[in-house]
């Protein structure tokens, strides 16, 4: 009874951790989402300050939802800290000082933490055995963070650059439409990069993008397609099975 009731209590156990993992690129989608709506509106304070505690809760939720070993969890520590430490100090530093140097070292503590997390999230979609939803949307996050990293990619290179990389100053939330427009390469119309910097690292992004339908997307397909034709083998050898199991009878019979 007592073995029983072990059995059960560690079935329960397993089941809520399956459904806690099924759900973290959920939340994490969700982060990323409203990351990207928020910088629509970033050129005002209440904006700026969500979206830091929206990249605080990023690094929160990669941290301790992703599968990855305990040395490994150890050496994110101090780094993760660090990058919080800069994102937070540099939001308090603009809405003091709000200069120039200030203001691009905050978009470098973004493209630092959203490229930590590209790491991770990439390196478990990747391990993936199978496809599901938590696949589905693990790559969905990374399509997401790729383009919120460019943006601030570019935006850090506008800041330090003499000349706007545009040839004319943008607002900021042109910046991740200018990110997603190239890597989605929709083909450039209202908004094109002038220096030659800007323009390589345009390219990258679009390299980005297409390597990313013909690594991500592309191994989803062949799970895909790997688990449809075991399951039809699967099905095969069980009906071989009962053919055998009938002929057996009969011939008992």
């Amino acid at each position: 009874m007592i073995e029983a009731m072990a059995d059960l209590s560690q079935l329960g156990v397993s089941r809520f951790r399956d459904v806690r993992v099924h759900d973290r690129f959920g939340t994490l989608l969700t982060l990323l989402v409203a990351a990207f709506m928020l910088n629509g509106f970033i050129e005002q304070r209440w904006a700026r300050v969500v979206l830091a505690g929206i990249e605080i809760a990023l690094l929160v939720v990669v941290y301790f939802s992703t599968r990855i070993d305990g040395t490994t969890r150890n050496r994110l520590i101090f780094p993760f800290i660090l990058l919080l430490g800069v994102s937070i100090g540099s939001l308090l530093l603009y809405e003091g000082a709000g200069t120039d140097t200030v203001l691009g070292a905050a978009s470098v503590a973004s493209v630092l933490i959203y490229a930590v997390i590209l790491y991770l999230v990439v390196r478990r979609v990747m391990s993936e055995k199978g496809v599901n939803l938590e696949t589905i949307l693990g790559a969905l996050c990374i399509y997401f963070l790729l383009g919120l990293m460019f943006s601030t990619v570019f935006h850090a290179l506008d800041v330090f650059s003499s000349t706007p990389i545009f040839g004319d100053p943008i607002a900021r939330p042109d910046y991740s439409y200018f990110s997603f427009v190239t890597l989605t390469t929709l083909g450039y119309g209202d908004i094109s990069p002038v220096s030659d910097l800007a323009r390589r690292v345009a390219v990258i992004e679009a390299m980005c993008g297409q390597v990313f339908l013909a690594t991500v997307i592309a191994r989803m397909v062949s799970l895909y397609g790997a688990k449809d034709l075991a399951e039809q083998i699967e099905h095969a050898e069980q009906g071989e099975h009962a053919e055998q199991g009938e002929q057996t009878s009969t011939e008992e019979a």
